[in-house]
């Protein structure tokens, strides 16, 4: 007997019959699509809000810039632009122009020497005129963030000429250069390289010869460039005044003069230079102040300075001014102690890694950052008015952040250092102390806190939150007095939804108001005002809007250099709908205190949206499933006239495409879920479909995502095999610690049951598939349950006792945290928590597994030891169960190499495709790939078709 549910869905089946006609033309996905697929990158406003450019980009080709008029109906594009910047007034575009990329394959496969690949141009597009002009050769090019007019480019060196053969009856000269000759000259000075500064409104250029570096002010007023030649007598390093073509020696003398740094007023100058010590064995760095006023350049500090810690010298990294400039910050480090030279033969040394277990880090993290901690650096400054050097980091304090940009004058420091040993198992624990940024004097503040502390603006505040009780603190840095702040607000500031083993972390700030009148703390959804001072109340400016609708709002900040958030102005709010997923955005002001208003809300997922920097002007991206991500445009932070302005992937009309759904149910443990349910576009419900269960965490917010056709990195590609006639799925997780396995089952299963009773699935050919976590889940599952008929796993964890104690090789870090207080929830040890490890991991029940499983562990993985992927293979393979294992030389966690991640979609899709619709097997699975065929054959051919 039909019920009426099953009535009701054959009664819409029969009205949508005709619109399903149309899709029976539209073609399936297939793999020759992938490289046409297009993104859009880099939306950017020019700074008068009336032009727009963005590059569209092919997964593989050459992309393609377009500039757009905001207002009018001029529309320029050029091929293959790299890096465009709009000129300050919007009337020009720069660009750098890379060669096409056939080109470069057909050079690089020809071996070319570097001087023989096609080569970068520079283009400039005149906005007012249409015009291009385009300068063959050039390396690279600058223009100031608030340019004057000109841009600099450094044009591609001259070829090196073909070496004349010496006459028969003449010998080579093998005699010294005379400028190899000069006294003092190191290995290592050379001469500059010629750049070009050009007006761009009249194309005049100037040439600049011997440049070793080169920088514009903020406003493109000054250039400063040093100076390298041949011989040495002519190294300096110049102030160059672009209006008026005034070149000023700020120093001279061999040496070199690449480290400096411009004041954002373009009237102060900090740099370093080897100048006075160049003729030493071991050349160190001196650093001086210039002003135009003062004319003449001042050290201010080096080796043995005061201020400067014996035995410590200047590092060779470039200075920089504050925010306001009443500071120069730079950098010390420890001098490195001559080596003794080793007379011992190579071929008598040994070759070991001592590990010790009072080691602080792990040596394979050692080795890792071996060379990073040979050249750590330590913050210090020059204060300018009193003109006094002062460190500030320390061998025992190494992190030091100063209040006001860099110009107050309160400090703190911190350090991890005695704790290290205990990050291994997710402890982090850290020393703080307030800083006197004007002599150095610190004072201990906190000591092992595990809160992470910042600083208010002005640093009259020191606020931190302590995970393990969930309560926001804060610090007055004048008086010492310390304060529970936000205990009135009755909902939790730290994730709701945590369900690691560790202390949930806090959901962040909004900013500070004015003179640090007030903290803008978020909750969940809301946002909150806070009295950092603890004596007033807390107050939730959104007015419980956001949990009463379910929808969180963040606020969005437009200008990069806004201290406050204005209380006079309107505030902006992200916006988005945890129940429907949709986004969008409000706006509210602090000085009315009204609640949010809604601006828009659609079911689409909206990206952060861009203003231009004198106009109203916003450019923003928009997608949901079926619409790629365009860019849009608006008139105003109302987003008033919304208009799209890119169309890409027009192709995607031709072809079966997508739909999708948000779906919800209830997990075994009761607790209520969502997923993401996609059809392809022709989805008939009377038919039966396999479906393809794809799963991590929770993705469910990703609902109106764009996914786009594209080789596997680890994953199944959503459009491809919806559009190729699967259903995919992808159910939310919510974890009980110390179960994550059975948590996935608890979750995923009955979501998958949910589906199954709608009738329009295959029971019979349904499968899982998951990569990294997802990975290990998968397989976890099929020890479970052999309701799939195939499963594929992606780097996944089969053995948790021998995982614990692996190393992370990317990182050197060992993966006892994982386990104990982050993503694989046991919450334990093997040896305090034996049974979890035991019960958690697939390798124990491996002769439970019935399912046919693909895995890929690669030999590189960085995050997942691959003899996991081993353990499990070989298990799988002495119990002579169907099982496949992937190796992919070289790659990493996910597969980098386009080329091996189109060698994966295939097999993927032949995987699928064999046990879900019956496809013949492929030689790869039937048979395998001999070594001695190796890179010669692939294996894709099935029986029969060649």
């Amino acid at each position: 007997m039909l019920t009426y549910r099953t009535r009701t869905l054959l009664i819409a089946a029969a009205v949508v019959f005709g619109s399903c006609i149309s899709f029976a033309q539209k073609k399936p996905i297939d793999h020759s699509v992938y490289d046409g697929w297009q993104s859009v990158q880099g939306n950017t406003l020019s700074a008068n809000g009336k032009w727009l450019l963005y590059r569209v980009v092919p997964q593989e080709g050459d992309a393609t810039v377009e500039v757009k008029s905001v207002a009018g109906d001029k529309n320029y594009s050029f091929a293959r632009g790299a890096l465009p910047s709009f000129s300050k007034d919007g009337n020009f575009v720069a660009s750098i122009v890379v060669p096409p990329l056939a080109d470069t394959k057909k050079a690089r496969r020809a071996k070319a020497k570097p001087e023989d690949m096609p080569k970068n141009s520079l283009l400039i597009l005149n906005l007012q005129s249409g015009e291009k002009t385009e300068i063959p050769r050039v390396t690279s090019f600058s223009i100031a963030a608030d340019d004057s007019g000109w841009i600099l480019y450094k044009p591609e060196p001259p070829k090196p000429e073909a070496p004349t053969k010496p006459a028969a009856d003449k010998k080579p000269d093998t005699s010294e250069k005379k400028d190899e000759k000069k006294p003092g000259k190191k290995a290592d000075h050379k001469a500059g390289d010629v750049y070009v500064l050009r007006q761009l409104s009249t194309g005049k250029e100037v040439k600049l010869e011997d440049v070793s570096n080169a920088s514009f002010s903020k406003d493109g007023s000054v250039l400063v460039y040093g100076v390298s030649t041949k011989d040495g007598a002519g190294d300096a390093l110049v102030w160059y005044d672009v209006a008026s073509g005034k070149k000023t020696q700020v120093a001279h003398g061999m040496g070199h003069y690449t480290r400096f740094s411009l004041a954002e007023k373009a009237d102060k100058l900090a740099f370093l230079t080897d100048r006075d010590d160049y003729a030493a064995k071991k050349p160190s760095n001196s650093l001086f102040y210039f002003t135009p006023a003062n004319g003449k350049a001042v050290l201010m500090a080096k080796e043995g300075s005061k201020g400067v810690p014996n035995g410590w010298w200047i590092a060779d990294l470039t200075p920089s001014f504050t925010d306001k400039a009443t500071r120069i910050d730079f950098k010390t480090q420890p001098k490195p102690v001559e080596e003794k030279k080793d007379e011992t033969p190579d071929d008598e040394k040994a070759s070991l890694d001592v590990w010790n277990w009072k080691d602080p880090i792990l040596q394979p993290q050692q080795l890792l950052q071996a060379k990073a901690e040979a050249n750590r650096s330590y913050d210090a400054v020059v204060n300018l008015g009193s003109k006094s050097v002062v460190q500030l980091e320390q061998l025992d304090m190494p992190n030091v952040t100063i209040s006001e940009k860099g110009d107050g004058d309160v400090a703190i420091g911190s350090s991890n250092l005695p704790y290290q040993i205990s990050e291994s198992w997710g402890l982090t624990d850290g020393d703080y102390w307030t800083v006197n940024p004007n002599t150095g004097e610190r004072k201990p503040l906190l000591t092992k806190s595990s809160w992470g502390v910042g600083l208010s603006p002005t640093g009259h505040y020191a606020i931190g939150y302590q995970e393990d009780t969930k309560h926001l603190w804060s610090i007055d840095m004048k008086t010492g007095k310390q304060v529970e702040i936000a205990k009135d607000v009755q909902v939790s500031l730290a994730n709701e939804l945590n369900d690691i083993p560790a202390d949930a972390n806090a959901y962040g700030f909004a900013g500070w108001t004015k003179g640090d009148g007030r903290l803008l703390v978020y909750d969940r959804y809301d946002i909150w005002s806070v009295d950092p001072a603890g004596n007033g109340p807390s107050i939730n400016i959104t007015h419980g809007i956001g949990r009463g609708s379910e929808i969180r709002f963040r606020y969005l900040a437009f200008d990069p250099k806004q201290t406050f958030i204005p209380a006079d102005k309107p505030m902006v709010l992200g916006a988005f709908n945890e129940h429907t997923k949709a986004s969008g955005f409000y706006k509210m002001s602090l000085a009315s205190q009204s609640g949010p208003e809604k601006i828009v809300m659609e079911d689409k997922l909206f990206g952060t949206p861009t203003k231009a920097k004198e106009a109203d002007t916003i450019a923003f991206t928009k997608s949901d499933f079926t619409e790629s991500n365009d860019v849009w445009l608006a008139d105003s932070l109302g987003f008033s006239n919304q208009r799209k302005v890119s169309s890409i992937n027009a192709q995607q009309a031709n072809y079966n495409w997508c739909k999708t759904e948000l779906v919800q149910w209830i997990s075994n443990d009761g607790i209520p879920l969502q997923g993401i349910l996609v059809k392809p576009e022709d989805f008939d419900p009377t038919k039966k479909y396999p479906m393809i269960t794809y799963f991590y965490e929770r993705d469910s917010d990703t609902l109106h995502q764009y996914h786009s056709p594209a080789p596997s990195a680890s994953t199944v590609n959503i459009p491809y095999f919806a559009s190729n006639g699967y259903v995919m799925f992808i159910p939310d997780i919510a974890y009980k610690i110390g179960y994550p396995g059975e948590s996935a089952i608890s979750c995923i299963m009955p979501g998958i049951q949910s589906i199954l009773a709608r009738g329009f699935v295959d029971p019979k050919r349904l499968a899982i598939q998951g990569q990294s976590w997802g990975g290990y889940e998968v397989a976890y599952m099929v020890t479970e349950t052999n309701m799939f008929a195939c499963a594929s796993a992606g780097a996944a964890v089969s053995d948790m006792f021998s995982a614990y104690g692996g190393i992370r090789w990317g990182s050197g870090l060992v993966r006892q945290f994982q386990y104990e207080k982050s993503q694989s929830r046991i919450g334990g040890t093997p040896w305090n928590s034996t049974l979890r490890f035991i019960e958690n991991s697939p390798i124990f029940f491996a002769d439970k597994i019935q399912t046919p499983l693909l895995m890929m562990n690669n030999d590189k993985d960085g995050s997942v030891p691959w003899y996991q992927g081993i353990e499990l293979f070989t298990a799988l393979r002495r119990m002579s169960k169907p099982a496949w294992l992937l190796v992919y030389n070289e790659e990493d966690h996910n597969l980098v190499e386009r080329k091996n991640r189109k060698d994966l979609s295939v097999r993927l899709a032949q995987f699928f495709d064999h046990y879900l619709k019956g496809a013949p097997m492929p030689v790869w699975m039937d048979k395998g790939v001999p070594a001695t065929m190796k890179s010669k054959t692939y294996g894709f051919e099935t029986p029969g078709r060649g």
